[in-house]
């Protein structure tokens, strides 16, 4: 008959949809918690270590844009699983991102000629007490916000988009360099970009990947950087991990790439190990 379901039973009563038991959603918390305790345990430990990256010019790798610190675990090898998904979900990103961000500025002190960046969620993209150390120590040492790139990545939405534009502005008037990290597979949007105006647009590397395997990818890429170059006056590519990987880079429009092809992230690249450590609220 029209309008009936299928293998319905008359009389029977309508399905219900399954919601999970509470005892299950309490102990799933449970279970993230306790993986988040873990985690900046490992930090007030002092096990947790930034390994940098150098990021390259494409027709000379020996000149070097800045190095990018990676997150690592001291006894780990190779890049290791971090709850960075976990933390963003909870609204727990920020301790660690301030972390971050101090042990690069103390690695910055001890080495004038250094030049080195570093990831924060977008979700700790807001100015406020938070900040408020960091900001008035890069207010008191220009030539150390100088040599500063903070990678702002878009796994997450920021607080507001007012909040990170003027968070944004404010790293911008300190001197720092401001980049969108992993552009086009996070939640990031060409308006934030557009407003923010920050100095680097970083490529996810998906795109590369892809444009390894079909034509149509690889001029898919060459539009993204030409794009990229109208709102930003640098455009890196993640993950060149050959000669043809850079060659294709560089038919595509990018000077500027970073991967394994001109170095994996090393935890000693710097002499002295960044080791990151709990900064109080």
């Amino acid at each position: 008959m029209a309008g009936s379901q299928p293998f319905a039973v008359a009389g029977a009563p309508a399905r219900r949809r399954y919601t999970q038991p509470a005892a299950d959603c309490c102990f799933v918390h449970g279970c993230v918690m306790h993986r988040v305790r873990s985690f900046y345990s490992e930090l007030a430990l002092g096990r947790l270590v930034l390994a940098f990256q150098p990021v390259v010019w494409l027709p000379d790798s020996n000149r070097v844009l800045y190095q990018e610190g990676l997150l690592r675990h001291v006894d780990a090898l190779g890049e290791g699983v971090y709850p960075f998904a976990m933390l963003e979900k909870h609204q727990l990103m920020r301790e660690l991102d301030r972390s971050v961000v101090h042990g690069v500025i103390d690695s910055l002190l001890l080495d004038e000629h250094l030049r080195l960046g570093c990831n924060i969620s977008a979700q700790s993209a807001i100015v406020d007490h938070y900040w408020r150390e960091i900001i008035a120590q890069l207010r008191d040492a220009p030539s150390v916000a100088a040599r500063l790139v903070i990678e702002i990545t878009e796994s997450a939405t920021p607080p507001s988009t007012l909040a990170a534009i003027e968070f944004v502005l404010c790293l911008r008037e300190l001197g720092c360099r401001v980049a969108i990290d992993d552009f086009g597979a996070g939640l990031g949007t060409l308006e934030f970009i557009r407003q923010t105006r920050p100095d680097i647009v970083k490529i996810d590397q998906g795109y590369l990947q892809r444009a390894r395997l079909e034509t149509n990818n690889a001029q898919t890429l060459g539009h993204l950087v030409q794009l990229c170059k109208t709102l930003a006056p640098c455009v890196i590519i993640e993950g060149i991990e050959s000669e043809a990987d850079r060659a294709l880079v560089t038919a595509c429009g990018s000077e500027w790439g970073q991967g394994y092809l001109f170095g994996r992230p090393q935890i000693d690249a710097l002499g002295a190990r960044c080791l990151l450590q709990p900064l109080s609220s």
